[in-house]
């Protein structure tokens, strides 16, 4: 049995995880290292993180932003909140 973390690096494991390792002495991948055991792929990792990236930078969540917050301050409960000074 192996344990993956999908993001990170070894130095930010928990204490539960480095227990894992030398009390069961079962092996702990983290981020790069698991990508690279599960796909095969060195540099997967570092594609992963870039593809996250460009679509968060893509993505526009304005217009649900605005519906959200038009819904919300519609309600009765948050315009009582907004009468308390």
């Amino acid at each position: 049995m192996i344990i993956g973390v999908i993001y990170g690096d070894t130095s930010d494991l928990s204490s539960h995880y480095k227990r894992v390792t030398s009390q069961y002495d079962y092996p702990v991948y983290v981020g790069k290292e698991f990508w690279h055991r599960l796909t095969g792929e060195e540099t997967f990792y570092e594609e992963l993180i870039h593809a996250i990236a460009q679509v968060a930078v893509d993505a526009n969540f304005c217009q649900e932003l605005e519906s959200i917050v038009s819904e919300l301050a519609a309600t009765k409960r948050i315009q009582d909140l907004s009468k308390i000074s």
